[in-house]
């Protein structure tokens, strides 16, 4: 075993080439830390949660965020104490034999790239479905051989990749924009929401069943929500690029969190409250509609809520797929240094 195996990745007796320069503010993970953890699920995942649950779906979110909260002490925790590159791997690596280290790393690289593969065709998805509104025909064949949402999630992967090989400030300030327009399609969806619910003194009769499927569904809605409070694992990897990482990434965590469980909250609220579907309870009109609920429920919300949730959509997956790439361009060089 050569003396680079033997000791842990940034400390003592590594040599300075193989440091990543600090760069990184809070603003920068905190939206690192949003974007994962946002993606494209809070417009996906949110409608057929609500069909399982119904209202309760927010207690789900709840219930959801309190469990998440103690992997997220534990993650605040060993981010702060090993502030370097590679995160779950550096932590497995130090307490567990060799061999643990090497599957965990793979594991993990692994999963990134099926999550960025994920993000980039549901940004196709959305690209598309967008064109579909604006009568741009989206069954377009390029040269005969590639579906055009199929191209457009190569182009996306590559433009993201190529943000990322530019190097971190960059890969940073484009997180940060792309997160910011994110929150902001969000907020502005709740904001609707809530002054259409503000004219209604009727939007209490939407909660009225407040929990039909029972102890049961909401126990459902929480198994097929959950993954969604999981990605705040994205800010501990940027951990040797943070300032003041101490300070900086136990506050990321947490407030990231704080923030996206809010956000789902509000969206579910609002998205069953605001809404009067003629002849079906709005819950049971959104969990119909599966993923698309929440954009159906958004065009009975506001005269352009539908491109709201589309152009929402778009930014999210942009948002998340960038913060994957990152993320596991971590794990990859931890790995190679080790």
């Amino acid at each position: 075993m050569s003396d680079a195996d033997e000791e842990p990745p940034g400390r003592a007796g590594t040599t300075s080439h193989n440091q990543l320069v600090r760069s990184l503010g809070l603003l920068d993970i905190l939206m690192v830390g949003v974007a994962a953890m946002v993606g494209g699920s809070i417009f996906v995942l949110t409608g057929p949660a609500i069909g399982l649950a119904g209202s309760a779906v927010i207690v789900a979110f709840i219930i959801n965020a309190i469990i998440t909260l103690f992997t997220a002490m534990a993650y605040a925790e060993l981010g702060s104490a090993m502030p370097e590159a590679g995160g779950g791997y550096l932590w497995v690596r130090e307490g567990l034999p060799r061999p643990n280290a090497f599957i965990s790393g793979w594991m993990a690289w692994l999963a990134h790239i099926i999550a960025g593969s994920l993000y980039a065709v549901s940004f196709a998805s959305f690209l598309t479905g967008l064109l579909e509104m604006m009568n741009v025909s989206h069954d377009l064949v390029l040269l005969n051989i590639i579906p055009l949402d199929k191209f457009i999630a190569v182009v996306s992967i590559a433009v993201f990749t190529y943000i990322n090989i530019k190097g971190t400030s960059e890969t940073g300030k484009t997180g940060d924009i792309v997160t910011i327009i994110q929150l902001g399609l969000i907020i502005t969806l709740i904001a609707a929401g809530l002054w259409v619910m503000s004219g209604n003194p009727n939007w209490k009769m939407n909660f009225s069943n407040f929990a039909p499927m029972g102890i049961g569904g909401v126990v459902a809605a929480m198994g097929l929500t959950f993954i969604a409070f999981e990605g705040y694992e994205v800010i501990v990897q940027t951990g040797e690029e943070v300032k003041n990482p101490r300070r900086n990434i136990p506050r990321a965590i947490f407030i990231s969190l704080g923030v996206v469980v809010t956000l789902y909250c509000l969206i579910a609220f609002v998205s069953i409250g605001a809404i009067f579907p003629a002849g079906i309870e709005s819950w049971k009109f959104i969990g119909e509609n599966g993923e698309l609920g929440i954009m159906k429920a958004a065009e009975l919300l506001a005269p352009y809520g539908a491109f709201i949730v589309l152009a929402g959509g778009l930014i999210s997956t942009l948002a998340a797929l960038n913060a994957t790439t990152f993320s596991s361009a971590r794990v990859a060089f931890a790995m190679g240094r080790n």
